[in-house]
Order: structure tokens, then sequence, then C-alpha cells
């Protein structure tokens, strides 16, 4: 995968299960509207597939794939417990 000149060749998938497929796209609607800070080095998707959120990166280098993950990471927790407290 490229992104303009530089080439995304780090990448990285997750997958969380949720309690039931709503929860899943709720969680992936409320996370994909986020986009990346740095859009020209990372290449976020993610979507909901049944019960699982499925998140995909793509970026320029190791540092700046940690970095996403790790932002993914933290949104997704609040995402979870805002739900949870519903």
């Amino acid at each position: 995968m490229t992104e303009g000149s530089k080439s995304l060749d780090f990448k990285y998938t997750l997958s969380m299960e949720y309690p039931n497929s709503e929860y899943a796209s709720q969680v992936s609607n409320a996370l994909a509207v986020d986009e990346e800070l740095h859009a020209d080095r990372v290449h976020r998707t993610v979507r909901s597939d049944g019960t699982k959120l499925v998140a995909e990166f793509a970026a320029i280098d190791a540092r700046m794939l940690r970095v996403s993950v790790n932002s993914f990471f933290d949104m997704a927790i609040l995402a979870t417990r805002t739900l949870d407290e519903l």
C-alpha cells in the first residue's frame, strides 16, 4: 500500500470481540469518524464484522504504527466503557 510517494509497509490488524453485533457496530461507528492525525503517514480502516470490531492499520514506519495502534486502543476503551455505562 502506498500513500503519496511513501510506502505504508508496516501493517497491523486487530480484532476485538463484543457481546453482540449491535455493540460492535456502535463502537465501530464511534471510532470510524475519528481521522488519523498524520494521514500522510498512517492509514486506518475500522469496521464491524458480526460481533467483532476489526481495525486495519498501515504506516510508513514502526513508530507511527505503534502510535496509531496505541491511540486507537485508548479510544476503543473509552467507547466501550461509555457503552457499558448506558
